[in-house]
Order: C-alpha cells, then sequence, then structure tokens
C-alpha cells in the first residue's frame, strides 16, 4: 500500500526523466506510471532505460492530459495495490519529503480527498506558481493568490482548506476516484483540475493546501512551441499555441461552469465572464492573431453540442 505516481509524457523524455530522477529520490516508496502520449516514440524507453520499475503505457494517440491520466490510472488500478494516486506533471520535480508529507495530510485529515503542495518555479525558487487557489466564479477558473510573487510569501507558507488544487501537482484517496471517478474525458486539456476539485467537493469532500510539500515546475512547458525561448502567459498575443489554448480553456470554462455554477456564482460568471472575454478577443484583433478568434468560436458551437441535451 502506498502512492502510485501518475506522469504523462509528450514529445519530453528528457524532462519527464527528470521527474522520474526526482520521484526515485522520495523518502516513502512509489510506484510510477508513465504514459506516453507520443505514440511509438522510442526516446521514452531511451531516456528511462536506468529505470526498470517505472511501468511506461503507450497510448494509442496524444489523448490529453485528463484522458492520459485515466489511462494510467485504469492500468495501475489492475496492477498495483496502493491507497492514494499522485498526478504528477511530467516538468515538475519533488523534494524527498514531499510524498510523504502529503500522505501524512490524508492520514490525519480524513475529510480531506485531495492534497496538494507548494510549486515553485524550477528556474527561479524564490517565484510561487501555486500557493493554494480557489474558484475564480468570475472568469470560471482557478484563482492563484500571490501567483509569481516572493515563494515564502505569508499566503504561500500558510497551509490551509482551498477550494482549487493544481493539476501540476495533485494527490487523490483511492476511494474518492472509486466513487466519483476521475478527470472528466471532455476536458482534453485545460481546466480538468477544476472540474475534479469541484465534483470532489461536491461528493462531501476538501481539499487541503500543505505548504511544506514543495514541489519544483518549469511553467507549462507544453504551451511553449519551438520559437518561445521564454514561458508567455495563456492569452499573451505572442503566444505560439495561442489558438490550441483559446480553443480548450474557453470551450472547458463554458462547459465547468455550466456544471458548477448556480445561484450567485452563476450570476457572477454569466455577468463578469463576457467583458473577460470581450478585452481578450480586442486584444487578439490589435494583434492579428484571428485563428485564435476562429478557435474560439468553435470552442462555443462544440462546447453547445456538449450540453444539448
Amino acid at each position: 500500500m502506498g502512492t502510485c505516481v501518475i506522469t504523462v509524457n509528450y514529445k519530453g523524455a528528457d524532462v519527464t526523466a527528470r521527474c522520474i530522477a526526482s520521484l526515485m529520490r522520495s523518502s516513502v516508496p512509489v510506484s510510477i506510471v508513465v504514459v506516453d502520449n507520443t505514440p511509438d516514440d522510442p526516446l521514452l524507453v531511451t531516456y528511462l532505460k536506468d529505470y526498470p520499475d517505472v511501468t511506461i503505457i503507450s497510448a494509442p494517440k496524444n489523448l490529453g492530459f485528463g484522458e492520459g491520466n485515466n489511462l494510467g490510472l485504469a492500468w495501475a488500478i489492475k496492477n498495483l495495490d496502493f491507497t492514494q494516486v499522485l498526478f504528477l506533471n511530467n516538468d515538475a520535480e519533488i523534494v524527498s519529503n514531499t510524498i510523504a508529507v502529503l500522505e501524512a495530510v490524508l492520514d490525519s485529515k480524513h475529510d480531506v480527498g485531495i492534497a496538494t503542495g507548494r510549486i515553485v518555479l524550477a528556474n527561479s525558487p524564490d517565484t510561487l506558481w501555486y500557493g493554494g487557489g480557489e474558484v475564480d466564479w468570475k472568469r470560471g477558473s482557478g484563482h492563484l493568490p500571490g501567483f509569481l510573487g516572493p515563494s515564502d510569501s505569508t499566503i504561500a507558507m500558510h497551509s490551509r482548506y482551498v477550494s482549487f488544487a493544481s493539476g501540476c501537482a495533485l494527490m487523490l484517496r483511492r476511494c474518492v476516484f472509486e466513487s466519483i471517478g476521475c478527470f472528466d474525458s471532455r476536458y482534453f486539456m485545460y481546466e480538468e483540475d477544476l472540474e475534479l476539485c469541484l465534483r470532489v467537493q461536491q461528493d462531501g469532500w476538501k481539499v487541503w493546501y500543505e505548504s511544506s510539500a514543495l514541489v519544483y515546475h518549469e511553467g507549462q512547458a507544453s504551451m511553449k512551441t519551438d520559437n518561445d525561448k521564454e514561458f508567455k502567459s495563456a492569452w499573451n498575443p505572442e503566444n505560439g499555441n495561442l489558438p490550441f489554448y483559446a480553443y480548450h480553456i474557453f470551450k472547458n470554462r463554458l462547459l465547468t461552469m455550466y456544471l458548477y455554477a448556480r445561484g450567485g456564482n452563476r450570476a457572477i460568471f454569466l455577468l463578469y465572464f463576457p467583458f473577460f472575454i470581450g478585452i481578450k478577443v480586442i486584444r487578439f484583433i490589435r494583434h492579428g492573431r484571428w485563428s485564435s478568434i476562429t478557435a474560439m468560436v468553435k470552442a462555443w458551437r462544440d462546447y453547445r453540442k456538449e450540453v444539448k441535451p
């Protein structure tokens, strides 16, 4: 019994290898499953040749983040004995006691279904990526207090109940996913962690942020293109992957709010979100990013198809 760690690889074998190396230094034993969303790519096997105990599952195609993790979890349920699963981004690395600390949270707090830790930028450890999160009903997303601020700020060092845990490093009880399932297959990428957190809380469980569980994160490496030498925020008009991001984020936020926003929260979303999107569209027009606007139109149409009775 213990923790099964699942990570998804997509054209990042060298990055994944660094993630696995950090897991091997864990102070508690873990089972590791890598889902390769890059079909028939020999690089991952080459990079992980020194880790024979790591299970590699080759997906038939790029399944995206959620379904990739679901594939790994399905295999783990059939073949491994574990009490919780840690979903870890392949561009993340843990310190040796991180998993032990998160396990201790679940052992001591019986109302907690999800435990997560403090995430800092790998190339700038003094900069905070995630220090606890809450649902932002205005934007239909997760809100990260202290984001890109000092990694040792008061809010970052304050362990507490939260309503949103980043999928970058999310530990989930086995009894929880056995009851309500795992990631929603309708989310190819982005916002699936928010949907899962809301579903878990809807089932009566809580989410806990533990500041002493440290994770180093490259910072959405999968969003960079070959021409992006540095990280650019998701909505940045200069982001090379902007049409892809705009499609999935827009559609998935609409879907999440359709599923969970009720009463006052729904009113807040309906009042604010159009302005938020409108500002983005204006910026895209000014920068000539017409393909991103087209992607958002398609996202709206696909969202309507998914919620159509």
